[in-house]
């Protein structure tokens, strides 16, 4: 089956009277055939042939010749039958001269009714040239037919106006004789409009008119078996924009429609007409970057002059709903073949690039690196692992105390450390990245805040001699982000009975300036409950005096980096005696974390911190380590270990 675009040139009146005379005239010329046959010997070759024409459409007589009424019922029949049909039916002979056609035939063509059809063989000609753009090759696939007379064939033709027809073709036999061609034509306008519609549906982004994730593999595998054939190279670029959340989360999904919009537009205009720009979903597009022959290194420098050709024209400002708005974009490269990798293989490697891109600060290139693969496979284990850690209990909590200048304890920050059963001890910086990457960061966290609160009611009701111990607990942004955060640290307070006020929840800077007036809101909400807030980290994110005078804050704790360089760098300490007489200006509460040894006591005491947390103090212990240590009220054993907890930071 060929599939012929032809197409038409549209709306010509069609005088349907004169092409049902011209079609009865052709009918009064058979009848007037068959009846000349009948005259004749009823022995002789044409007569028999005669009887032989009208078999299968009337039964003859039982003389075995048909009689004069009975061929003229079946000329009658044959006139109906082709007239009521919905096809359009045409005839031609073996010299391309028409011999006959049907009124639904002149209907669907839009035959005009000055065609002379007295030249039988330039009269289909006439009328296909001016309706069909590719009216030639139209006559040539009709003669092609002619020459394979044996064969039924389909064909699709397209017209300019729209409109589609199929086409069916069947050789016309006399007496074993291929004398021509039957043709039949059906208007499928509509079926094949919606048949595309569904399988755009099915290959298309509805948003962008991009190609989609179906698509764009099925290209994909078409190109790693071309550069495998021909020994060729090609790339992928899987590009994630940077900050689009916090656009469609501020400003709202239209708004954030309309950019992924603006931003496949531009990919568009980035490619050359041999190459995909993809949209899988989101924020996620990708880029298929057509094979050429080339050395790997000339290939890839190529690559990395498009890539970076890309994150210019999407670093460029849009205007959207009159709104500025900027989107970044990270951009993963995985080039191919490598060995026998899939389509999903290249996608997931060029994924795995776009992750480095991220960790490398964003707004960049990463090419994949065989390396790249291990650590993605290690990463996918721990993930596994992590969530089986959950169910076995593997993650506990320590308790790391903190102490005013005399030594005093004045209270204690929960610390999260997972006892791996093969790998052992993993520190919180491999882990807990990866709990916020699968989405049980809120989970640990609420369980840390849980057992928390139960710790507090028991120093209330069974330690009450060693005095109002307070404990910090650390929020993770996702935890802090839940609409229910609230109700959660209020159903952990009232369950337990622990005294809001000697709970102390931690935040970062980062967390606060995100959104300041709802951070302020669901703060507001929390200190009605009477907890505290500290700013952990202070210093290493986003610092602003426009955010530590709006919100209820009642602690800073200088970031352990500043503490550990103070006796070293004359500008650290200037920073550190900064924060401390800001603190004090405002009225809150300074924590030093990550206090090591006696001169960096020494140094933060004498310019005013009241409050140290560090090794060189007492390192982690575990609950009942904890609960006997405020007991005892001295801190001299724990003085002994000389290097910062690994766990301080959870």
């Amino acid at each position: 089956m060929s599939e012929l675009d032809m197409t038409d040139d549209g709306s010509v009146e069609t005088d349907l009277r004169s092409e049902l005379e011209t079609l009865g005239d052709r009918m009064d010329e058979l009848d007037a055939l068959i009846a000349r046959s009948e005259s004749r010997a009823p022995g002789s070759p044409e007569n028999a042939r005669t009887a032989s024409r009208a078999e299968g459409l009337w039964p003859p007589s039982a003389t075995g010749q048909a009689d004069e009424h009975q061929l003229r019922e079946t000329i009658s029949l044959l006139k109906a039958t082709l007239n009521s049909t919905t096809d359009g039916i045409l005839v031609l002979d073996n010299d391309l001269r028409v011999v006959i056609y049907n009124t639904k035939f002149v209907t669907l063509w839009n035959i005009p009714a000055a065609l002379d059809r007295d030249d039988k063989k330039g009269w289909l000609r006439a009328f296909t040239a001016p309706l069909m753009e590719q009216g030639e090759y139209f006559i040539r696939r009709i003669r092609e037919q002619l020459t394979h007379t044996d064969e039924a064939t389909r064909d699709i033709l397209r017209f300019t106006d729209g409109r589609i027809f199929e086409s069916h073709s069947h050789p016309q036999l006399i007496e074993g004789e291929i004398v021509g061609r039957v043709w039949s034509f059906r208007d499928v306008t509509k079926q094949r409009q919606a048949q595309e519609l569904v399988e755009y549906q099915a290959t298309y982004d509805p948003l962008t008119d991009l190609p989609n994730r179906r698509l764009l593999l099925d290209r994909l595998n078409q190109m790693l078996a071309r550069c495998r054939r021909h020994d060729r190279i090609g790339a992928l670029l899987f590009l994630d924009l940077d900050n689009f959340k916090t656009i469609n989360d501020t400003l709202g999904h239209p708004i954030g429609d309309a950019l992924l919009q603006q931003v496949a537009q531009r990919l568009s205009a980035c490619l050359r007409r041999e190459d995909t720009a993809a949209r899988l979903g989101g924020d996620e597009f990708v880029l298929l970057l057509a094979e050429e022959r080339a050395m790997l290194d000339e290939f890839t420098h190529q690559v990395d002059i498009i890539a970076n050709k890309v994150i210019t024209a999407l670093s460029e400002h849009y205007e959207v709903q009159g709104h500025r708005l900027y989107a970044t974009t990270s951009i993963g490269v995985a080039l191919f073949p490598r060995n026998g990798e899939s389509a999903d293989d290249v996608l997931m490697q060029a994924d795995t690039a776009m992750y480095r891109a991220k960790e490398a600060g964003r707004n960049t290139v990463r090419f994949f690196l065989p390396s790249m693969h291990q650590s993605s496979e290690e990463q996918l284990q721990m993930q596994n692992d992590l969530r089986q850690a959950l169910e076995r209990n593997e993650l506990k909590v320590l308790w790391q105390p903190k102490h005013d200048f005399s030594g005093n304890t004045l209270g204690a920050e929960a610390l999260l450390r997972w006892e791996h059963p093969t790998r052992g001890l993993i520190m919180p910086g491999e882990f807990i990245p990866v709990a916020e990457d699968i989405g049980i960061i809120t989970s640990l966290g609420n369980q840390v805040l849980e057992i928390s609160c139960n710790l507090l009611r028991r120093l209330a009701d069974e330690y009450a001699e060693a005095g109002p111990i307070h404990l910090s607990v650390n929020i993770s942004p996702q935890q802090f982000q839940q609409a229910d955060f609230a109700m959660q640290v209020a159903h952990f307070l009232k369950t337990s009975g622990a005294n809001p006020a000697r709970l102390t929840l931690e935040l970062t800077e980062n967390m606060l300036v995100t959104n300041l007036d709802e951070v302020m809101a669901k703060m507001v909400d929390l200190k009605r409950l009477g907890v505290r807030f500290s700013i952990d980290d202070f210093g290493t994110g986003y610092s602003s005096m426009a955010y530590l005078k709006r919100l209820p804050l009642d602690e800073i704790k200088i970031d352990r980096s500043f503490v550990n360089d103070i006796i070293s760098d004359p500008e650290t300490v200037s920073i550190v005696e900064a924060i401390i007489t800001m603190a004090s200006k405002l009225g809150l509460s300074v924590v030093a974390e990550g206090v090591e040894n006696s001169r960096e006591f020494d140094f933060l005491r004498k310019r005013g911190c009241h409050c140290f947390q560090g090794y060189m103090l007492c390192q982690p212990l575990t609950e009942p380590e904890f609960l006997s240590f405020i007991m005892e009220g001295n801190i001299d054993e724990a003085r002994k270990n000389g290097s910062q907890s690994v766990f301080e930071g959870f």
